[in-house]
């Protein structure tokens, strides 16, 4: 009805047709048939013509009656709705709003409110109107002790300057008070039960050798620490046993915990009840899950990741992510082999099912990699099984290693020349795949830092066997995982395992150089991250003819790398007393630049006064940055370096890094440590307070 065009000649067309032809058919009886007929025309146009426009005018009305009708209600509802309206022009000025809108963003009373841009009404940088004009959305305001939803749509608009119009956006503003709905939200979320299970990381070693009083008094304190700090969060605790209980706190306590640091780290370490180790424990906690099943699952496998990580820490999944506190103490190797033993028979259980076995490091292998990629393939060669060592192309280590197994100067044995020949790159791994093909990944655990990353996709049979702690994007569905963080290098892991694999079995002199050359490397000459299992196993390495002076030769570096690594030492900066730092400029692509960096991180130290030490690589081939960090322990690198991408150890850390500057990555490594060097004394001073 609204959309009917009037037309009267459409209208009437119909009518008069049949009149003018009633008048010409009766013309034919008479002529002044003909003047009647004219006479009823003029008299049916006249009459027809009054009463059209009568009807528009009629019809008029009723459309400003509705037109009317329906402003009054858009004028009554825009200003009497509980919602609250303004209009921002393509100025990115406040052109109109409703008195409700002044009230909300607070403003009542102020009468210089027009003219306004939305950051300065809401005060905040995300408000500009220029971030806000780029798409429609929603976000959630705090107002005065007030929650209100605001909801931003762009309208497109256009206005005159002089004769030119120009086009763009202007924006419409809807607040919603969300007070109650919010409140109640965050309420349902400070009460939403988080579970932590805890593990009590070295009780056999805290507690060995002492009499069964003393094991339970130190049971009692750590159970009496935990109890206590359950009550404090006005939660629960449940002891599974002497090593591992379970807490339910809410996730309001969770917040605060985590503010905190959870203090409770540093508490178990004070327990002194007759012990020379200071015991530590491991806490995993969740709260996301759509039951309770899966909020247990989810903090079972933040407390793996927790121990994978070396103890003394607590991971925490919520929203969706992961976040890691404490981890600042050495990780206290193990000494029992029972797991190592009981890794070993799996190991030998798997290679004997497989068809064929793949063994693979990581990228740009160093020492250790390579070391134990020859360990475990010792394994699978005894096994009659065809076997093939993946590396990421011939770097210097590999180049090293494959001419030590090939030389006859060195007196190695006919038998070792054989590992140099199944080291195959990525292109000539994948022809050699079969379906029931077996894959070791030794001395990483990350995609990213695979030698090849097509032969782990292809193989989905894999073990993982590693020293470093785990980080949070470790490789997934695995059929076994030996990851040990006390232990100085994963040559040190394989080592051990071929002893438990074959009692019989035993290394040649170039299998066993390879090996001691890997835990040399890690361990920087027996003077990192060194417990008497990596004695133990250096011993054994030694007994089976591992030559000192092969791998002497093999850490040799030309002139031109220990230039650069002079300059590097001379031109590093302290800009925080105690931290070191040197760039190494325009570097080459390849494996030499990052091992002159660590080395020059090493040297440095060393130096009196010095607790971390970082240099950063600047490739000049893309830009990308590499960045090799080292500490005498007083900092933890690791965390360091997680936060920026990468991994590692407490004392040996680094990250690869893209599209970012080194003076950027300068500021966050300093940042970094400042933070947490600030909370260690804080610590320190906590713990002087409390004796």
């Amino acid at each position: 009805m609204f959309n009917k065009i009037w037309n009267f000649w459409n209208d009437m067309k119909v009518p008069l047709g049949i009149i003018v032809g009633f008048t010409v058919v009766l013309a034919f009886y008479g002529w002044w048939w003909l003047a009647v007929g004219l006479a009823a025309i003029g008299c049916f146009y006249w009459y027809a013509r009054r009463q059209f426009y009568s009807k528009e005018v009629q019809f008029n009305g009723y459309l400003d009656t509705i037109v009317r009708n329906i402003e009054r209600t858009s004028h009554y509802a825009v200003r009497n709705l509980d919602v609250a309206m303004a209009v921002f022009g393509q100025d990115g000025k406040l052109q109109w709003k409703n008195e409700l809108f002044v009230e909300y963003a607070g403003f009542a009373g102020v009468k210089n409110v027009d003219g306004k841009c939305p950051e300065e009404i809401f005060d905040l940088p995300e408000n500009a109107f220029d971030a806000l004009s780029i798409k429609d959305g929603e976000r959630l305001l705090l107002i005065n002790g007030r929650y209100y939803r605001l909801r931003h749509c762009r309208v497109l608009a256009g206005e005159r300057a002089g004769k030119k119009e120009s086009k763009g956006y202007s924006l419409i503003f809807y607040l919603t008070d969300v007070t109650d709905f919010e409140l109640l939200r965050q309420k349902y979320a400070n009460e939403k039960l988080c579970l932590a299970y805890v593990r009590f990381d070295n009780y056999e070693d805290v507690t060995k050798g002492m009499g069964e009083s003393t094991r339970a008094n130190i049971s009692g304190e750590v159970n009496e620490v935990l109890s206590k700090w359950a009550e404090e969060e006005n939660g629960f605790i449940l002891a599974n046993n002497k090593e591992s209980f379970l807490v339910g706190i809410n996730q309001a306590s969770l917040q605060d915990l985590m503010e905190k640091k959870f203090p409770v780290l540093d508490k178990i370490h004070e327990i002194q009840v007759g012990n020379k180790i200071t015991p530590t424990i491991s806490v995993g906690i969740a709260c996301d899950g759509r039951s309770l099943e899966e909020v247990s699952l989810n903090a079972a496998k933040a407390l793996d990741l927790a121990l994978g990580r070396g103890g003394d820490q607590v991971v925490v999944a919520i929203g969706g992510s992961l976040q890691f506190f404490g981890g600042i103490t050495t990780v206290t190797a193990k000494s029992t082999r029972v797991r190592a033993r009981i890794v070993a028979h799996t190991v030998h259980e798997l290679m004997v099912s497989a068809e064929k076995v793949f063994v693979m490091g990581h990228t740009m292998e160093d020492f250790d990699a390579i070391g134990s990629a020859i360990g475990m393939a010792k394994m699978a060669r005894s096994l009659g099984k065809e076997t093939y060592i993946v590396v990421s192309g011939q770097n210097e280590s590999v180049r090293k290693i494959a001419e030590t197994l090939r030389s006859n100067d060195m007196k190695l044995m006919d038998e070792d020349d054989v590992y140099a020949d199944i080291m195959v790159e990525e292109e000539e791994a994948l022809k050699h795949i079969s379906p029931k093909s077996l894959l070791v990944l030794v001395d990483h655990h990350r995609k990213m830092l695979c030698a090849s990353q097509k032969v782990l996709d292809a193989i989905p049979w894999r073990i993982i066997i590693d020293h470093h702690r785990r980080a949070e994007d470790a490789i997934k569905n695995t059929t076994l995982q030996y990851m040990e963080p006390s232990s100085s290098s994963t040559s040190e892991l394989v080592t051990e395992l071929v002893g438990y694999f074959n009692d019989r079995l035993e290394f040649t002199k170039g299998e066993a150089t390879a090996l001691y050359a890997g835990i040399v490397v890690d361990t920087k000459n027996f003077a990192v991250q060194t417990g008497e299992r990596t004695f133990e196993a250096a011993a054994l390495l030694r007994r089976s003819g591992a030559d000192p002076n092969m791998v002497r030769q093999l850490f040799k570096d030309d002139l031109d790398s220990v230039q650069v690594k002079s300059r590097l030492v001379a031109e590093a900066e302290m800009p925080e007393p105690g931290m070191v730092i040197s760039v190494y400029e325009n570097a080459p692509k390849e494996v030499k630049s990052s091992v002159i960096a660590a080395q020059a991180a090493d040297t440095m130290i060393n130096i009196t006064g010095v607790c971390m030490s970082v240099v950063i690589t600047e490739y000049s081939v893309d830009g990308s940055l590499g960045v090799s960090a080292r500490s005498d322990g007083t900092v933890n690198v690791q965390i360091i370096m997680e936060e920026l991408g990468g991994g590692g150890h407490q004392t040996v850390a680094g990250v690869q890094l893209k599209n970012i500057s080194v003076e950027e990555v300068k500021k966050q490594i300093i940042a970094l440590a400042k933070k947490q060097l600030e909370e260690n004394d804080n610590n320190e001073s906590d713990s002087a307070a409390g004796r």
